[in-house]
């Protein structure tokens, strides 16, 4: 330890920088990994909020539940062991009624039509009751000037919408979700004058009995994945991650490589000295542990202060799992880049190091 700490010392600029270049890289790492889990949650924020098993479609719907048509009939057929809710699901551009027909005010947005009863409410907001055209939105619409009390109208549409509430991380798709009473959303979307106990989707917390063969189940996770773009997006960013991750492992392999074989002549010194291999070799260790620790720090460090100041601009998610898992591989692979280091450590012959 005294040995590592002295060398750490003695050449600070050289450390300075093979600690810069592993600050950068980790911050790459988690800078992305933040990036993927907030893209990632922002597809499916709105989902888990309902703590649900299953979700239950049409066949024909083809794994879109916007596709997917159901009634009362098939409502009252899907038996369970726990609880179950009716969702009504349809995209919509909503727009600022006072903007002048703005192109800027418009705003992609997924209407949800859910029953006051229903579970699928936001649960910070249980005790407003959805009537008529009032509806809570995702706290996303802040941004873009809308408070409670409010009015947006919709393309397409001459019906405009009051917001009695915000709720927290409720997008899907990475679109804002509107809750509003299903009565109103069956209007909106199949019109006054059609049939009115139609919605899209069954969420079902518990187990089911067998399904009529009109209907499919899927359990939350399968579905989520059915979701366009979903799993193509997290497979991209974990291989560009684990990549990542294994390039690091090489390259501080690498610098501690180099590292040690630049130090031949002072190890040969020391091992004609009767130091031991073990001290030696546990210094290189040491010193490998600080140096990642000190980058890893301060790539952590970064990556949190620039996820709180971009926030509000770009998808970013902390993820303590994710960020455990990276930091553990980074100081797996340096302990193996440093026990590489040892090897060659070990071989010194102390006359031919001293002689050169």
């Amino acid at each position: 330890m005294f040995l590592a700490l002295k060398e750490l010392k003695y050449t600070k600029t050289k450390f300075a920088l093979i600690i810069t270049v592993i600050f950068l890289i980790s911050y790459l790492v988690y800078f992305l990994t933040s990036l993927a889990t907030g893209l990632a949650t922002s597809y499916t924020n709105a989902i888990e909020k309902w703590n649900s098993d299953q979700i239950i479609l049409t066949v024909d719907a083809n794994d879109n539940m916007m596709m997917s048509y159901m009634d009362q009939e098939d409502f009252d057929s899907v038996k369970t062991t726990g609880s179950k809710a009716k969702l009504g699901l349809f995209p919509a551009v909503i727009n600022n009624p006072s903007s002048e027909n703005n192109p800027d005010s418009r705003i992609n947005v997924y209407f949800w039509g859910i029953e006051n009863d229903s579970f699928i409410k936001p649960p910070e907001l249980n005790d407003l009751t959805l009537t008529g055209n009032q509806v809570i939105v995702d706290e996303e619409l802040k941004k873009e000037g809308y408070e409670i009390g409010d009015l947006f109208g919709v393309t397409g549409s001459t019906e405009q919408f009051e917001i009695i509430g915000f709720s927290k991380k409720s997008t899907y798709q990475t679109a804002p979700v509107i809750y509003m009473n299903l009565d109103t959303w069956q209007t909106y979307r199949y019109g006054a004058n059609n049939k009115q106990d139609q919605f899209s989707g069954i969420v079902v917390r518990g187990q089911t009995d067998k399904l009529s063969s009109d209907l499919i189940s899927y359990t939350t996770d399968d579905y989520i994945a059915t979701l366009p773009g979903y799993t193509a997006q997290v497979l991209t960013f974990s291989v560009m991650i684990i990549f990542l991750i294994i390039i690091t492992a090489f390259v501080l392999g690498i610098f501690i490589y180099v590292l040690t074989i630049q130090k031949t002549s002072m190890f040969g010194v020391m091992k004609a000295q009767g130091i031991s291999n073990g001290y030696i070799g546990g210094s290189v260790i040491i010193q490998t542990f600080l140096l990642v620790a000190f980058g890893i720090i301060l790539g952590l460090g970064l990556t949190l202060v620039t996820g709180a100041l971009l926030a509000d601009v770009i998808p970013f998610a902390v993820n303590v799992v994710f960020y455990f898992v990276i930091t553990a591989a980074f100081f797996i692979f340096a302990f193996l880049g440093g026990l590489f280091s040892v090897s060659a450590v070990l071989k010194i012959d102390p006359l031919k190091a001293i002689g050169n």
